[in-house]
């Protein structure tokens, strides 16, 4: 009897041996595989929040340079760009459209440099902007020429603002870099009535009450000229 159970402890011995032999490979293998599989996600998973950041900064890389695009580098106010874009996005227009151009700007340029043109047009930009509402606009169109929408109601609010306009600008002396006195600067400014139906979707419709107000302010501006600068003119 005891030689049985010995040749059978034997043969489960040897049993279990085969099967640690068979077995443990294949374990090995399996678990290589379960941290080569596990180090796959990770380094994909990795990837994929990579790309995601990636592509939110591209985005908002996109987003600033498309913002740049409609800035006036020199004022930091927006360029005609940015001004008709902001414009075709609004609902409805019911304001008026102000030009304003800086009386004698040529012989800032030609008797002080271009260097200090540039800073009077800064503080003029400033001092326009500073004076403006939350629901107006300021664009510099090139040159010493800005275009503002403001969107006030009546006349009456028409040619306050552009008075304070004029006011606020000659009512200072600009000290400019390399110049020995404070510069005097005035404007002038020509003031047209712009008004489009409710929620217009006729674009042309809408160019062509732009251009028909944008020609008025620009032929009372002309006037404002002709009648000695530093004032505005609105019909």
């Amino acid at each position: 009897m005891s030689r049985w159970m010995v040749l059978l402890s034997g043969g489960l011995c040897s049993c279990t041996s085969y099967a640690d032999s068979v077995w443990r490979p294949i374990a090995t293998h399996a678990t290589m595989l379960a941290m080569v599989m596990f180090i796959n996600l990770v380094f994909l998973g990795g990837l994929y929040v990579l790309s995601i950041i990636k592509g939110k900064r591209h985005r908002a890389l996109l987003e600033s340079q498309a913002q740049e695009a409609q800035i006036d580098f020199l004022t930091q106010v927006l360029n005609r760009r940015g001004f008709e874009r902001r414009i075709a996005d609004k609902r409805q227009l019911q304001g008026y459209i102000l030009i304003v151009d800086i009386d004698d700007f040529k012989r800032i340029n030609d008797e002080y440099g271009h260097h200090s043109g540039d800073v009077v047009l800064q503080y003029v930009a400033a001092r326009l902007k500073d004076a403006l509402g939350e629901e107006d606009m300021i664009a510099r169109f090139g040159g010493e020429e800005f275009v503002i929408y403001a969107a006030l109601k009546n006349k009456q609010s028409a040619e306050e603002l552009s008075r304070r306009l004029v006011i606020s600008i000659s009512a200072n002396s600009y000290q400019v870099p390399g110049v020995d006195e404070p510069l005097n600067v005035t404007i002038s400014v020509g003031v047209a009535s712009v008004l489009d139906s409710p929620n217009v979707s006729d674009v042309t419709s809408r160019k062509g009450v732009l251009s028909s107000a944008f020609k008025i302010a620009d032929s009372n501006l002309y006037k404002a000229k002709r009648l000695g600068k530093n004032q505005s003119v609105i019909n």
